[in-house]
């Protein structure tokens, strides 16, 4: 059942959910957001080694949802449209340019519901979806970052970014750290001076996303010798996928040694931590404050990352590691710990908060509630034209049509996709079936785009030149 609570001194009645049976009205929603999070670097997730106690202890109460996906991109910038359907609720299939949409004002977003509805919203950290959005969506911020990356160290944020002309500065210390005080920050002195408002937190971190350096960046080395390392670590990718020499696979050289992926792991789970500790003090927080209980927070990451699976680092591709995202719900409506295995995507966090706090989830918003199995029998993902992926409950097919090149992978034996089976005449029918299936779903879901082999595309990466050209390059930022 939904309620109304009359709140004194706004111009209209905040809606607060709440079924008086069984659960608290919901009072706050805090959403938050890693950069290039894997799902499977999470202590809840079983990756040995990694201390996530905070956001472990959320999916111990809330709901994780095994099977969350990004559903790709058009542009090499996962992130960007990644975002924005977090924000608008919208499928990436019925969205044909997230760049140009920035600057609409015709479509919803939930944080601005919500402000409508007389709720207090305040985001932290990075903010990659345009100023036009944020000033629909926020009525305050503090240290948010308008860009997409750089040193962790000496980003440009702004405390005041509704207020007449931009005034940056640079961040006092590393990004995560200042990022979880200016969120505490705002929860101590809101539910202080406003205790019954209800408000929005948004806190987007810019970790583990890379340059990958962390305040114990010192004990990387000696961590790095004892990490485990992808089951499917490949000194290079076994072909070219289209996307092979993008600015994040060149982070490393080729072909990936063991001791720089190693490396590369233990800066990634010290990034990871400090997210985790960031996560407690906002807990903590709440917690103090006696509003908990009555709060809805999401924990998610815009994507996943290779991070040497398959011989890649970035997530320009659609394998598992990159496309499946961390998901923990808790709050009320979701709670008890439970692992939820149906297929959600990251647009149904829209709806679900909206859902979750009793708001009417505006027509433009094609995501699900996720307070209800999704029933969806798969996931289509795409990586400009150079990729299609369908998966199902078992199999998976992956394309690419500038070399006419399939994959097929049985995750129910094969989670990892390390055997490619679209050569195995034993599994000919799979193969043949999920082409029919994958070309179904692009027509179902209204993708039309023209994929043609080039014949000009070679399937051959030359991993020496593109090293070669790699290490003339001159670096890509200044760390400190």
């Amino acid at each position: 059942m939904l309620c109304r609570v009359l709140a004194i001194g706004f111009a209209s009645a905040p809606v607060i959910a709440g079924d008086p049976e069984n659960e608290p009205p919901v009072r706050g929603v805090v959403f938050i957001l890693a950069d290039d999070l894997r799902p499977d670097f999470l202590g809840c997730t079983d990756r040995a080694g990694v201390q996530t106690p905070a956001i472990d202890g959320l999916a111990a109460r809330g709901v994780r949802f095994s099977r969350a996906y990004c559903q790709g991109s058009r542009s090499a910038a996962v992130c960007l449209p990644s975002r924005s359907r977090m924000l608008t609720g919208r499928s990436d299939w019925n969205e044909p340019d997230w760049h140009a949409a920035q600057k609409r004002d015709d479509l919803a977003l939930w944080p601005a519901e919500l402000g409508d509805d007389g709720w207090r919203t305040h985001h932290v950290g990075k903010w990659h979806c345009g100023r036009p959005w944020f000033q629909r969506g926020f009525q305050s911020g503090g240290s948010v970052l308008f860009g997409g990356m750089g040193s962790h160290w000496t980003l440009d944020v702004e405390d005041r970014p509704l207020q007449g002309e931009p005034e940056r500065r640079k961040l006092r210390e590393y990004s995560t750290r200042e990022f979880g005080k200016e969120a505490t920050a705002f929860l101590r002195s809101h539910l202080a001076e406003e205790p019954d408002r209800p408000f929005v937190l948004s806190l987007c971190f810019t970790a583990p996303h890379d340059p990958r350096t962390s305040p114990t960046e010192s004990q990387a080395d000696a961590r790095g010798l004892d990490v485990a390392v992808p089951g499917n670590l490949l000194p290079e990718h076994p072909f070219d996928n289209g996307e092979m020499t993008i600015r994040d696979e060149e982070l490393l050289p080729w072909p990936r040694t063991e001791a720089a992926v190693r490396r590369e792991i233990a800066l990634y789970e010290q990034m990871i931590e400090e997210i985790d500790l960031q996560v407690a003090e906002v807990v903590a927080a709440l917690e103090k404050a006696g509003v908990l209980e009555e709060t809805l927070i999401v924990f998610a990451g815009d994507h996943g990352l290779a991070l040497g699976s398959h011989g890649l680092l970035g997530k320009q591709n659609l394998y598992e590691h990159s496309m499946r995202t961390p998901l923990i719900i808790a709050g009320p409506g979701f709670q008890g710990g439970e692992v939820r295995d149906d297929f959600a995507h990251l647009h149904d966090i829209p709806p679900t908060i909206l859902g979750g706090v009793g708001v009417d989830v505006p027509s433009s918003m094609d995501g699900l509630d996720l307070a209800h199995p999704t029933e969806r029998d798969g996931v289509l993902t795409r990586y400009k034209n150079q990729q299609r992926a369908w998966r199902d409950d078992r199999w998976k097919v992956i394309w690419y049509p500038r070399i006419d090149r399939w994959q097929v992978f049985d995750l129910a034996n094969d989670p990892e996709e390390t055997t490619d089976l679209a050569d195995d005449p034993e599994y000919a029918r799979h193969l043949a079936r999920l082409q029919r299936r994958l070309a179904e779903v692009r027509g179902a879901e209204g993708d039309d785009a023209i994929l043609e082999v080039d014949p000009a595309a070679s399937p051959t990466f030359d991993s020496q030149a593109a090293d070669a050209r790699r290490s003339a390059r001159k670096p890509h930022w200044t760390l400190r």
